[in-house]
């Protein structure tokens, strides 16, 4: 089998089409979750078909005969894709977010118990979630967390944002700073992939304490305590769940 310089020249570029094609689909898992079922199965071809071109020249059965091996191979190779996306995948999706807590990790040492002081009054709860997308597209939820206490007065607290408005500096500015270096971490508007979940820890900042009062009594005292999924845009409520007790 005699291979010339131009298919091997080929056939190289066509795998690395095929390789950066299977990258940007696993790193853009989000935004890729935002187009129509069609453009993604076209995506996935693209990849599918780079791969096929890259081979080709190594297959002497089709030697000289692009097209019938197109026929052949390559169609059929393209069907699984178009299959899934079109109609797999649709007869698999659910509806809604669901998300739970995994744990209330410390950050600094044992006494933190979940939180820590940034050089402010205010502590820093940092749970551990996961949220789960169940749908066919990408969904954006805020992440809330709702204390009410025994007089049935509720506190809301929101998750620390990717993008906080305005130059001035804030606290919630600079925990996004401080926190921002770890990979651990999420701000909020969450993407979550269809079909996929995201996990890793939120930052609320409890601004609300009384004097002499630390959040993990206020948290023991509170009669309800339970995280909030909502809709960025309209604030709907999307799912709630309760939270673990330090």
């Amino acid at each position: 089998m005699n291979i010339s310089l131009r298919q091997l020249v080929i056939s190289i570029v066509a795998l690395c089409i095929a390789l950066a094609t299977v990258v940007y689909i696993a790193q853009n898992a989000a935004s890729i979750g935002d187009q129509p079922l069609f453009i993604r199965a076209l995506i996935l071809s693209t990849a599918v078909t780079a791969v096929l071109v890259a081979i080709y020249p190594f297959s002497p059965l089709f030697s000289g005969r692009p097209g019938r091996y197109g026929l052949v191979v390559g169609l059929p190779a393209l069907l699984p894709g178009l299959v899934y996306y079109l109609y797999l995948l649709p007869a698999q999706a659910g509806e809604g977010v669901t998300a739970r807590q995994i744990q209330s990790q410390l950050i600094t040492d044992s006494s933190s118990s979940g939180f820590i002081e940034v050089g402010f009054s205010y502590p820093i709860f940092t749970p551990t979630i996961t949220v789960t997308n169940h749908e066919l597209f990408t969904r954006q939820v805020n992440i809330f967390l709702r204390m009410v206490d025994v007089n049935s007065e509720s506190a809301l607290f929101r998750a620390v944002r990717s993008r906080i408005p305005g130059s001035a500096l804030s606290v919630e500015a600079t925990v996004r700073g401080m926190l921002s270096e770890n990979t651990d971490y999420l701000f909020i508007p969450l993407e979550i992939p269809p079909s996929g979940s995201i996990s890793g820890r939120v930052a609320f900042i409890i601004s609300n304490l009384e004097d002499d009062t630390s959040f993990t009594e206020a948290l023991r005292n509170a009669d309800q305590a339970q995280f909030e999924l909502r809709d960025p845009t309209t604030g709907e409520l999307l799912y709630e769940f309760p939270l673990t007790r330090i």
